[in-house]
């Protein structure tokens, strides 16, 4: 039988499921919400299958290489650096990428959409490892040969120096990187939120932290976020603080992203509308995955979209004897956890 090279999901037609090792960390949260029937941007996988078709024995070389090295001794960055450019170069012209390519194409008909093409490791967002900023993420990419390009690059950012050493550490052997090609949505604030207070642990609410524009200044520290703390039960917002958001990020199909200035820097980034979806959706993932959540989402207009889903981490596996962690920002844990590149 064939290994699967493509896995299409969010209202593309798809095949039989499958799970973090052929779809790494963000491809299975996002199969996940596919799975609740839940508003997912249409998005395919370039699985771990596909990975190993065009690079395996050059990774697998790299991999015994880089092994054998020091990482405290001199020469251990240059190793890295030059493992990823072998892996980008290997993989030009492979045959896998004629299938990335259509899979584009079905994914952008009409085109002008724009996708997002981000890494998605089979080690990360496991639960038991963050490898949030290790691999590379692109927005606001159109045009096939602008998509295959970022999927070399990410297939690539496997060695960079932070991921290799973060593997090492880890312990983790035989890693290899999916990719997420998802069509970007238009969204005019977005963020994360959290089935329990990051903070303190409280399962009574929902935390939300949301900016104007793309995602991606919350995710970098940039930009203060909005924070409002939901009840879960009720709905009412406990607590409610605006931050001032100087810029928002933004976008457009083939152009990536630019700063703009918002003309209310402290006007709400998120309505009363929003918060109650959130608090809907929120809910109902915790309640079909039977665990605490951290979300990422967009929202346009008065639509909420999913970006990804993973394992709450920080309280869920800690001890009862916990030590007091009020010196870290809810931000902080929410990012620690959630992989938003």
């Amino acid at each position: 039988m064939s290994e699967t090279h493509i896995v299409r999901l969010g209202g593309q037609p798809s095949g039989p499921p499958v799970g973090t090792p052929v779809l790494g960390g963000k491809g299975a949260g996002l199969a996940a919400l596919c799975a609740q029937d839940l508003p997912v941007p249409p998005a395919f996988v370039v699985t771990t299958a596909a990975y190993r078709s065009a690079v395996g024995a050059v990774a697998d070389r790299l991999d015994a290489e880089l092994a054998a090295l020091d990482p405290d001794a001199g020469g251990f960055e240059a190793a890295c650096a030059r493992a990823r450019e072998e892996i980008y170069r290997a993989a030009e012209g492979a045959a896998v990428l004629d299938e990335v390519a259509a899979a584009y194409r079905e994914l952008d008909r009409g085109g002008g959409a724009g996708v997002a093409v981000r890494s998605s490791s089979a080690a990360e967002d496991s639960g038991l490892t963050s490898f949030a900023g290790e691999h590379d993420s692109y927005l606001w990419i159109d045009g096939a040969d602008e998509v295959l390009d970022r999927v070399r690059a990410c297939w690539a950012s496997l060695y960079t120096e932070r991921a290799v050493r973060y593997r090492r550490r880890a312990g983790i052997t035989g890693d290899a990187m999916a990719v997420v090609v998802q069509r970007m949505v238009d969204a005019h604030a977005a963020g994360v939120l959290m089935t329990l207070n990051p903070v303190s642990g409280d399962r009574s609410v929902i935390v939300v932290e949301s900016v104007w524009g793309l995602g991606e200044p919350l995710v970098s520290a940039e930009v203060t976020p909005d924070r409002f703390v939901i009840d879960k039960v009720t709905g009412e917002v406990r607590r409610r603080e605006l931050a001032e958001q100087p810029f928002q990020l933004v976008g457009s199909a083939g152009r990536g992203t630019r700063r703009e200035a918002l003309p209310d820097p402290g006007a709400a980034s998120l309505n009363s509308t929003h918060m109650a979806r959130l608090r809907e959706l929120g809910r109902q993932l915790e309640n079909r995955l039977g665990h605490p959540v951290d979300v990422e989402f967009a929202v346009v207009g008065d639509e909420v979209f999913l970006l990804q889903v993973r394992p709450e981490t920080v309280w869920s596996r800690a001890a009862p004897a916990r030590p007091a962690t009020a010196a870290r920002s809810a931000m902080q844990l929410v990012l620690a956890t959630l992989t938003a590149k």
